[in-house]
């Protein structure tokens, strides 16, 4: 069997995100809350923050707002492309199976495919007679003509 080949896996290269002013105030909201709860946790600062800090936590706020509404833009865009990509491949399988489905109708369509299975059967019973003659068990034949099909297969 030959060995298995790992198929690379496309990425696609976004140009990089630069923080822009998109504002989307139930994100920014969500972020300064938990910033908030964060820096009043962690300062141990009772009650209502003083007027810099709360200053500082609505731009940082605001930045990493913008940045989240980026990168789920981003995120969404590169899912789209794969979704794109997917179904070429779908398609492309969709074809070759109607190319695959045509190709057995005409073969069954023949007159002669009982005379070619009949004769391959034939060939297939005489090689494994003559592995059983030349000392083989029945298994091994078996296992020898199974394989030989299995070869010719691919």
């Amino acid at each position: 069997m030959p060995p298995r080949r790992e198929i690379p896996r496309p990425t696609i290269n976004l140009p990089p995100i630069t923080p822009r002013p998109v504002t989307v105030q139930p994100v920014e909201n969500a972020i300064r809350r938990g910033v908030e709860a964060a820096v009043k946790k962690q300062l141990n600062l009772p009650g209502d923050l003083p007027a810099d800090v709360s200053e500082i936590i609505a731009t940082a706020s605001k930045a990493a707002a913008s940045t989240s509404v980026e990168l789920a833009v981003a995120r969404a865009a590169e899912e789209a492309a794969r979704d794109v990509g997917r179904r070429n491949v779908t398609a492309r399988f969709d074809e070759k199976i109607k190319v695959a489905a045509t190709s057995l109708s005409h073969i069954s369509q023949s007159n002669d495919v009982d005379e070619v299975l009949k004769r391959r059967s034939e060939l297939l019973a005489k090689k494994r007679a003559s592995l059983l003659a030349a000392g083989f068990t029945k298994e091994e034949a078996m296992q020898i003509v199974l394989a030989d099909i299995a070869a010719r297969a691919h």
